[in-house]
């Protein structure tokens, strides 16, 4: 591996911390842009070493450079037809480049798909992983930190920022972690199985204090899942050591429950409050309620979008800024796919599901876990937002649609 691709590995790896510090000091009323600057500088390496590189005469190129482009130009063309001013213009920007970042990590990959080894890339994600874990259960040791939802003790995330990029985070996270677990169980060593067994539990852990019902159910069935394909479709494991593992998950997890009950409880019903809270709220509407008013914000996005777009709006959209500043309700829908209609417009949201149908065909060719994690965080940008727009979690997604070129192993069992 050229030093260049190292600097790439150890760039992105350090994020999580970036991010716990970024929140560190912004909890501690510091107006330092730490995350902005470690943004900017991620972008600047990306620019430079891909066009050092040189572009490749392929379908995936034109897509890449084509949402670029579309982007870009829309970004001038909105700030002259609805007159935005330097400060308007700098928040869109900064929303753009936050955007770019999915696009620009798994082209870089893309070009140096023989310089990395699958090996390697599984340590970036094990890396991010731990620092995810160790950035949320230090702080919460230490008795410091956030809740997750202001004014409620339901949830804890710690110097998290943003709630959702933070479950998305921890949900990728604890899909890796105990993917690899069980997948090298018969190539690792019984201590470096032991290390990445307490670091499931912390991603675990991390989904629960957390609190976010999304993230608390994920988890279990997450864990279901691993325990039923390691146990029935595991084929490179002798039955001998699926009953070792066995006994040994089902003592672990007895373990947890009886001494960390009243934590579990304590949690869960903070949980529990906070959903009936919000199910009063909304009257017993149910709708407003699974969709946590996503349904209510697309209404609203959409009437302003009717009401005020022309042909020029339609097909480039309203930018950031314009909707923040004007549309009340629908300033942020929270469906990434809306989100990119009314941010980007039509022809923005046509060339990014090009791109995306790219990386969709890409995934289905040869699964593997990146494959699992693209459709997960592509349901979850859907449906829940936070994906393509946030710096942490677009940063994840680019790792992800990188991870896709460098298959190599079926994602079903061989015999």
């Amino acid at each position: 591996m050229l030093k260049e691709t190292k600097i790439f590995i150890i760039l992105f790896a350090i994020f999580p911390v970036v991010d716990a510090l970024n929140g560190f000091v912004l909890s501690a009323g510091i107006n330092l842009p730490i995350g902005v600057a470690y943004r900017l500088v991620c972008v600047g390496f990306l620019v430079f070493q891909i066009a050092r590189k040189g572009f490749s005469k392929t379908i995936y190129t034109f897509l890449s450079v084509a949402l670029i482009f579309c982007g870009i130009i829309s970004l001038f063309i909105q700030t002259i037809v609805l007159q935005n001013d330097a400060t308007a213009l700098l928040y869109d920007a900064t929303n753009m480049i936050k955007f770019f970042l999915w696009v620009l990590i798994p082209y870089y990959v893309y070009q140096r798909v023989d310089l990395f080894t699958k090996t390697g890339y599984a340590k970036l994600f094990l890396a991010i992983s731990t620092f995810f874990t160790l950035g949320l259960l230090i702080p919460y040791v230490l008795g410091i930190g956030n809740q997750t939802y202001a004014g409620s003790d339901a949830g804890y995330k710690a110097f998290f920022f943003a709630n959702n990029d933070t479950t998305i985070g921890f949900i990728v996270s604890a899909t890796f972690t105990g993917w690899y677990l069980f997948q090298q169980t018969k190539q690792t060593k019984i201590w470096t199985r032991l290390l990445l067994g307490l670091l499931y539990l912390g991603n675990l852990l991390g989904l629960l204090l957390l609190g976010t019902k999304t993230g608390i159910v994920y988890g279990v069935i997450l864990t279901i899942v691993l325990l039923l394909r390691f146990f029935f479709f595991q084929k490179r494991v002798g039955p001998a050591a699926k009953w070792g593992i066995g006994v040994t998950v089902i003592s672990v997890l007895t373990l947890i429950v009886v001494q960390g009950r009243a934590f579990v409880v304590t949690t869960l019903s903070g949980l529990i409050q906070r959903l009936t809270y919000f199910y009063n709220l909304y009257d017993g509407d149910l709708v407003r309620f699974i969709t946590s008013s996503r349904s209510e914000f697309l209404d609203a996005a959409f009437g302003h979008f009717i009401n005020t777009s022309n042909l020029l709006t339609q097909l480039i959209g309203f930018g950031f800024n314009e909707r923040v500043t004007t549309w009340g309700l629908g300033d942020l829908v929270e469906m990434d796919f809306f989100d990119v209609f009314f941010s980007l417009g039509m022809l923005g949201l046509v060339v990014m599901l090009g791109l995306l149908l790219f990386f969709l065909i890409k995934s289905c060719q040869k699964r593997s876990i990146y494959t699992a994690l693209f459709l997960i965080l592509l349901c979850y940008g859907a449906f829940a937002g936070h994906v393509l727009f946030s710096a942490l979690s677009s940063t994840l997604f680019g790792l992800v649609c990188g991870g896709l070129f460098l298959q190599k192993e079926s994602l079903c069992e061989k015999e």
